[in-house]
């Protein structure tokens, strides 16, 4: 199993149009299928306060976005859920796929930067060609290959290691989410997040016997 970075510039897509005004302005925390056809996204407005109005308004006035539902981050940021009439390309790419999507952020210029597992031979070739058909531009900036003692990051561990010793696994929790971040000094939603990650790539082991 490899951990690849992909960086991709979706055509048509409301993430293109962010991108090219606003570099990393943001961040997809998940993605999956609205109703038959659409698509909807939860993400994180990383911008300056002084910009996040005007990367909603861009995201609003999308031809192929229906609904934007916003609320404010502790840390700042904003959190949103975009529903989408149809799915993008790159969305249709990857179900088809046996990759597997660990995060995703806008970049410069309309790209979006994928961070994904590629596990049975062939997974990653499959998913590129699959991208380039829906007209995507795609480029493969790094591969790692993953074993079991580096599928977590350092922090990954640390944290989730924690969280288990605190009880937020146990039924009733321990420990709640707003207690874990005040433990670790960072916000709810950062922590929540890194767990996330970490429960991702470990179910990914758990399930293809890495």
């Amino acid at each position: 199993m490899r951990e690849v970075v992909l960086k991709i510039k979706v055509p048509n897509s409301w993430v293109a149009e962010v991108g090219k005004s606003y570099e990393n302005a943001i961040t997809f925390i998940d993605c999956m299928p609205f109703d038959d056809e659409g698509g909807k996204s939860l993400i994180k407005i990383m911008s300056p306060p002084e910009e996040q109005d005007e990367v909603i308004d861009i995201i609003k006035g999308h031809q192929n976005v229906e609904q934007i539902d916003i609320s404010p981050s502790p840390d700042g940021g904003i959190i949103a859920s975009v529903v989408c009439r149809n799915k993008c390309g790159a969305c249709k790419s990857l179900m088809d796929s046996s990759c597997f999507l660990l995060r995703a952020s806008s970049g410069t210029e309309g790209y979006v930067e994928w961070t994904i597992l590629a596990g049975e031979e062939g997974s990653l070739t499959g998913l590129i060609e699959n991208l380039r058909g829906h007209g995507c531009e795609v480029e493969l900036k790094k591969t790692t290959r993953i074993t079991k003692r580096n599928i977590l990051t350092e922090r990954q561990a640390n944290i989730i290691h924690v969280t288990f010793e605190k009880g937020y696994y146990d039924m009733p929790k321990r420990i709640t989410i707003q207690e874990l971040a005040g433990h670790f000094n960072v916000s709810p939603s950062t922590v929540a997040e890194i767990i996330q990650r970490g429960e991702k790539k470990i179910i990914w082991q758990f399930l293809y016997k890495v």
